[in-house]
This record gives structure tokens, C-alpha cells and sequence, in this order.
């Protein structure tokens, strides 16, 4: 199932003029949360802001911590040096900064709050938000579970395709 870009370039219309606000945000999970079949708690959007990225959304972890591009082990940061996309469909197996999953984020999408370890993030797709100055910022859409299993299906080439021309579309709200 393709998940064409024109949403995501109406959306980014719409955002550019106020930018990344809280609000744009929710509404870029939202979208992002539908096109990926994922709840909106496995959404993360980071701006990058003095080479750090601070979470966006969801709006628990924007008071949390940001990360330092100069992070070992953060997906993240990775993503924004490289500028490289990736999936890891073995996350929870590989060495990353888990001390955001220990932060509890409420889902609009879930039917019941989920017990702790039904909220470790299984599997990930993270691509760079690029303009025409570098990296703006991250966006990671992953699948949540107690196992890799229950998180779901492992994440496709094509959908880290999707993925990044949906950041491509919305780097024009990164300002």
C-alpha cells in the first residue's frame, strides 16, 4: 500500500506559515499515525536545535531532555549526522537511548493504556528531516510491544521510502 506524499505536502502547506507548534505537531503524528498503521504514541518528531534534537512530539517528552547529536547510542543522533534513513526491525536487542521509553506518553489511539512492557519500542524507522541547509530535524516511527512479535510487522524498504519522502514534504514546518 503506497501512502502518497500530497497529504503530507497539503499538511506542510498548512504548517509552514506558523511552523513546528505543538499543535502542527499532533497533527503531522496524526497523519503519520494513519499512513503507518502505528497509535500516535509511536510517533516521535525532534527539531534540531544547537546540535541537539528536542522532541516535538510527543508533547511528554518535550520537557524530558534533549539529545546531544554527539550521543553513541541514540538512533537519532545518528540519523541527523548521517542523514541516512534506516529500519531496525531488532531494536530492542541492540545497544540505543532507552531512557525515553521509560517516560510514560498517553495515546489518543490505543484502546487501553498499555502495561509497561508492552511499551518497549521493538522495531524503528528514523529518517532526517533535510532543507536547504542540512538536517532540521528527526522523525522515527516505531512499533511498540512486550516482544517483536506482538509489536507488529517488521518495517520495508518501502516504508522507509514513505517515510522519508514524508520528511522531504515536511521540512518546510522545521523552521
Amino acid at each position: 500500500m503506497g501512502t502518497p506524499v500530497l497529504p503530507f505536502n497539503q499538511l506542510a502547506e498548512q504548517c509552514q506559515a506558523a511552523g513546528l507548534t505543538p499543535e502542527n505537531a499532533a497533527k503531522i503524528a496524526a497523519e503519520l499515525s494513519r499512513a503507518f498503521r502505528v497509535h500516535d504514541d509511536e510517533v516521535a518528531i525532534f527539531k534540531l536545535e544547537e546540535a541537539q534534537l528536542r522532541f516535538i512530539y510527543p508533547p511528554q517528552l518535550a520537557n524530558v531532555g534533549m539529545i546531544p547529536l554527539s550521543h553513541a547510542n541514540s538512533v537519532a543522533a545518528r540519523t541527523a549526522t548521517t542523514k541516512r534513513p534506516e529500519a531496525i526491525n531488532n531494536l530492542s536487542q541492540m545497544r540505543h537511548a532507552s531512557i525515553f521509553e521509560s517516560v510514560p506518553v498517553t495515546s489518543k489511539t490505543r484502546a487501553k493504556v498499555p502495561d509497561k512492557s508492552a511499551t518497549v519500542i521493538q522495531k524503528m524507522m528514523s529518517v532526517p528531516v533535510v532543507g536547504p541547509k542540512g538536517v532540521l530535524g528527526v522523525i522515527q516511527i516505531s512499533r511498540k510491544g512486550a516482544t517483536q512479535q506482538s509489536a507488529g510487522a517488521d518495517f520495508q524498504p518501502g516504508d522507509l521510502n514513505r517515510l522519508a519522502s514524508a520528511a522531504t514534504a515536511l521540512a518546510k514546518c522545521f523552521k
